[in-house]
């Protein structure tokens, strides 16, 4: 067990630092199995990002002012969770737990002025274009149903507390659950980053996202 003076390594920040380094040198920075690795050679930069199955390859012109980091983000478009598990909820009843969605690693670029701009965005390869005919595009993406707070691996990842609601007569069996998450949304909790609890009301056949 981690002392409380301690740094967690598995903790996550929403920003970190991706070091420049100097000619025929190399910085990383480190997300859960995956690895980003920042080289300078011949007046250029080389990013690579690897999670040991796939690797991703970068060039960069960088001018001599200005700052690399990394940010974790909310996928841009509206989420559709599968659950792996069978969901069934009786009439009039609650479920009450948390899912896990994967954060967007971006590589993000600010000159002497602080003014942020987005070069590349890592999405993870667990998340999948989607497109329906009555909803339109989305992000689709699978995850385990869990009834406890999950445990923090530093893999880059947002934690949604999940309250379910049949207000139906008949039980209700949710082939997927569809989320929209904004930055502005995340918090940094116990080395994790959240969201608060997010409601939704089964009817007419479908798992709708409460607005109020």
């Amino acid at each position: 067990m981690l002392a409380a003076s301690e740094p967690n390594p598995a903790a996550l920040a929403r920003s970190m630092p991706l070091p420049r380094p100097s000619p025929g040198a190399a910085s990383r920075v480190q997300l859960g199995r995956a690895e980003l690795v920042l080289e300078h050679s011949h007046g250029s930069y080389s990013l690579l990002w690897s999670d040991g199955r796939e690797a991703r390859r970068y060039l960069l012109g960088l001018s001599k002012s200005g700052q690399l980091s990394i940010e974790l983000r909310a996928p841009k478009l509206p989420v559709r969770i599968v659950p792996r598990e069978l969901l069934t909820i009786v009439p009039n009843a609650r479920m009450r737990g948390f899912m896990t969605i994967p954060l967007v690693p971006t590589v993000v670029w600010r000159d002497g002025r602080n003014q942020p701009q987005t070069l590349i965005e890592l999405h993870q390869p667990s998340l999948q274009g989607h497109w329906d005919e009555s909803s339109g595009h989305s992000i689709q993406t699978s995850a385990s149903w869990m009834v406890r707070f999950p445990f923090q691996t530093g893999e880059p990842q947002i934690v949604v507390p999940l309250r379910l609601y049949n207000a139906t007569s008949e039980p209700a069996c949710p082939g997927h659950l569809e989320l929209t998450i904004r930055d502005e949304d995340l918090v940094e909790i116990r080395g994790s980053i959240v969201v608060r609890p997010r409601r939704m009301r089964w009817s007419d056949s479908d798992m709708k996202e409460c607005t109020k």
